[in-house]
């Protein structure tokens, strides 16, 4: 899926079983949203959200760092899990953000490179449950596919 805007084009590969939609993106902040089959188009769960935003630098564990304090300072009782989830060509970071029982939202920033004035951010929200094994593989495969051009 080809996804484009003023000054930036890139795609993303729907995972299997889910659709992108780039029309309704805006409603969750993003530049494209996938849909798992079967969940409503306006569920904030069974959705991953992709955005391209501006960098101000390279450090992307200095942003995840950011994005992490920011929910301490929120909730004091959210717990954090690296995700051994990585881009074949970009540096990457991943991460679940959660309470147990609570939330479970999983974050992951990718970075084209230094050439690159933008940076991708990835999420998915499942609730109060642990994201399945399909909803991991689709988030997975989401960012391992995207390409900047």
């Amino acid at each position: 899926m080809l996804v484009y805007g003023d000054g930036f084009r890139f795609s993303v590969k729907e995972p299997a079983g889910w659709s992108g939609d780039t029309e309704n993106a805006v409603k969750f902040n993003a530049n494209v949203v996938l849909h798992e089959a079967g969940r409503p188009q306006n569920s904030p769960t069974g959705l991953i959200r992709v955005s391209l935003n501006e960098k101000t630098d390279e450090n992307i564990a200095e942003d995840m760092a950011a994005d992490m304090h920011e929910y301490v300072e929120q909730n004091p009782k959210v717990r954090f899990k690296d995700l051994a989830i990585k881009h074949p060509s970009y540096k990457s970071l991943a991460k679940a953000f959660y309470e147990s029982g609570e939330f479970y939202e999983y974050v992951a920033y990718v970075n084209p490179g230094p050439k690159s004035k933008f940076l991708f951010s990835i999420s998915m929200n499942t609730g109060k449950a642990e994201a399945s094994e399909k909803e991991l593989t689709a988030f997975k495969s989401t960012l391992e596919s995207l390409t900047l051009y």
